[in-house]
């Protein structure tokens, strides 16, 4: 969480010109603090083998794909990364050997994305211990706890979804 003076600071701003609920405001920013620190915990393991997490999504994504190979727009609404993102990443694959893009068969303006054999033994290489690292931490917590924090993950990106939407 954001340290204890800027809490501070933040909860006295609040007060004044927001007339919020500064315990709410403290609970938001707790949650927002470790949402991120969960992710960085996850890419600092990534790190370690030369990957991401968005690099390991792609690849999970055309592993499991029934023809292992997907248009680079279909990736990135797949995995919700942006198009420029998406390329991006595909250039990162590529230097590591792990995927290839090659003209579509019927549309030679499109590319097709497929992983190369390295790619797929990485990846495949890679999946058992994902999924075991998935299940560990969810074991853990009961199924009522993660039934509890799904619905709340999934209601706090509804209104945050609708607040998005009904933007002028």
């Amino acid at each position: 969480m954001a340290s204890i003076a800027l809490m501070e600071r933040i909860s006295e701003y609040a007060k004044s010109h927001c007339d919020l609920d500064v315990e709410l405001l403290r609970s938001g920013f707790e949650l927002m603090h470790l949402t991120r620190m969960i992710e960085q915990l996850v890419e600092a393991w990534l790190a370690e083998h030369d990957v991401n997490l968005r690099l390991i999504e792609i690849m999970e994504c055309l592993f499991h794909h029934p023809d292992g190979v997907m248009t680079p727009a279909d990736l990135s609404d797949e995995v919700n990364l942006s198009r420029s993102a998406m390329t991006s990443a595909l250039d990162s694959l590529e230097k590591l050997g792990y995927a290839q893009r090659d003209p579509y068969p019927n549309d030679r303006r499109m590319l097709e994305v497929s992983l190369t054999e390295s790619g797929r033994e990485y990846i495949a290489a890679w999946l058992p211990d994902r999924y075991k690292k998935f299940s560990l931490v969810l074991e853990s917590i009961s199924s009522n706890e993660r039934e509890l924090l799904l619905r709340t993950y999934r209601k706090v990106f509804e209104i945050l979804q609708k607040e998005f939407d009904n933007r002028p």
